[in-house]
C-alpha cells in the first residue's frame, strides 16, 4: 500500500524490498546470537561472526544492487529524462563498510561493548545479552539503510552533476518520518534517527509529484497503527480533532520531553516542547486562564509550575469537567 505517497513505483518497490530484507536479517541475526550467546561476550561474538557477516554482506550487496537499478528508474519517473551514467559503479564497494566507511565488524562489535557496559554498571548477564541482541539488530538495520542511501547517492550523481533528494517511507513509519516524507532535502541525503529505514530518492529538480501528503498516509492507517505512529490513542484522537501533526510529533522530539507529574493532586502528562527554553507560556494559555501560574517579568511571562498539557490529560480533564476538548487543544497550542 502506498499510504498516500506519490513516489515512483520503482522507489516504493525498493522501499518495500528493503524493509523485508531488513526484517529477515534482523530475525536471523537475533537467532544466531541467542544460539551462541554465553557469559563470555567476546567468544560468543567470534562464534557468530562467520554466519553473521555472510548474511550481512549478502544483504548489503543486494541492497546496493537494488539501489543501482531502482535509482535511475525513479529519477526518470520524477524528471522525465532517462540518462545514461557517466561512469560505472560497482555495488560490491558497499559490502563490509557502513555509511562513514567504518568496517562492519567494528560497527557490530559496538553492540558487545554496550553489553559489557551493562555488566560493569552492575547489570545482570541476562540483561547484557539482551542488550547486545537488540543492538546487533538495530545496527544491522542502520547498515542496510546507510547502504541504500549511499548507493542511491552515487547512482544519482553518476547521471547528474547536481542532484537533490526526497525522503521515501517504508511503511509502517514513525511520526518523525511521516511529517518529512517526500519533501526535498537538498544536495545530501537526509539525516535519520536510529532504526529509520526511509530511502533516499535522487532527483535533478524539485519533484512536485514526490511531495507526500502526511494526512493521506495517516488516513490509511488503522486506529492501532495511528496511535503507534503519533505516540498514543489520545494523540490520534487529537489529530482527528484538528491538532497539528508537527506539534504532536515534535512533542517527542527530545528524550524525556514528555513527562508525567502530579499537579493539584492529579496525575498529568505534559511536554516541554512548544515552549521556549526559559519555559515561557504561550499567549493563548495566558489569555485562556491556563497560565495563571506564570508571572510577568520584564514584559515577558515566565513559567512557575504550569506545564503544557498533553492531549491525553486534556481529554481526561474534559471528560471530568465537561469542557470542550477542542478549545483546550487550541488554547494549549495543539490546534493552530
Amino acid at each position: 500500500m502506498a499510504y498516500g505517497q506519490t513516489l515512483p513505483t520503482a522507489a516504493r518497490r525498493q522501499a518495500s524490498d528493503l524493509r523485508r530484507r531488513s526484517n529477515r536479517l534482523a530475525v536471523r541475526l537475533a537467532a544466531i546470537w541467542r544460539r551462541d550467546a554465553s557469559d563470555d561476550f567476546g567468544e560468543s561474538y567470534a562464534s557468530c561472526m562467520p554466519e553473521m557477516f555472510r548474511l550481512l554482506d549478502s544483504a548489503q550487496l543486494q541492497t546496493a544492487r537494488e539501489a543501482m537499478t531502482a535509482t535511475p528508474l525513479a529519477m526518470a519517473s520524477l524528471d522525465g529524462v532517462d540518462r545514461l551514467p557517466e561512469y560505472a559503479v560497482d555495488p560490491r564497494q558497499w559490502v563490509g563498510v557502513n555509511g562513514n566507511g567504518m568496517n562492519t565488524i567494528d560497527v557490530m562489535w559496538g553492540a558487545v561493548v554496550k553489553g559489557k557496559r551493562v555488566v560493569s554498571s552492575v547489570g545482570s548477564t541476562d540483561i547484557a545479552l539482551h542488550v547486545i541482541e537488540m543492538e546487533l539488530v538495530q545496527r544491522s538495520r542502520t547498515l542496510l539503510a546507510d547502504t541504500q542511501r549511499s548507493a542511491a547517492m552515487v547512482a544519482g550523481r553518476s547521471r547528474y552533476v547536481h542532484c537533490g533528494y526526497v525522503r521515501g517511507l517504508t511503511p509502517p513509519s514513525c511520526g518523525r518520518c511521516v511529517v518529512l516524507a517526500g519533501r526535498p532535502c537538498g544536495s545530501e541525503p537526509f539525516e535519520r534517527h536510529p532504526n529509520c529505514d526511509c530511502i533516499a530518492i535522487p532527483t535533478s529538480k524539485t519533484p512536485n509529484t514526490a511531495v507526500t501528503s502526511a494526512n493521506e498516509y495517516l488516513d490509511g492507517l488503522s486506529d492501532g497503527q495511528l496511535a503507534k505512529t503519533l505516540g498514543s490513542r489520545a494523540n490520534a484522537r487529537a489529530w482527528r480533532d484538528g491538532a497539528d501533526l508537527n506539534q504532536l510529533v515534535n512533542a517527542y522530539r527530545r528524550s524525556g520531553s514528555v513527562s508525567a507529574a502530579q499537579l493539584y493532586g492529579r496525575n498529568v502528562k505534559y511536554t516541554t516542547e512548544g515552549m521556549t527554553k526559559r519555559g515561557l507560556a504561550s499567549s493563548r494559555m495566558i489569555s485562556a486562564g491556563y497560565a495563571k501560574d506564570y508571572v510577568k517579568k520584564g514584559g515577558r511571562y515566565t513559567k512557575v509550575d504550569r506545564p503544557r498539557l498533553m492531549p491525553e490529560t486534556i481529554y481526561d480533564i474534559c471528560a471530568r469537567t465537561g469542557k470542550d476538548p477542542r478549545q483546550m487543544l487550541y488554547d494549549y497550542g495543539w490546534i493552530l
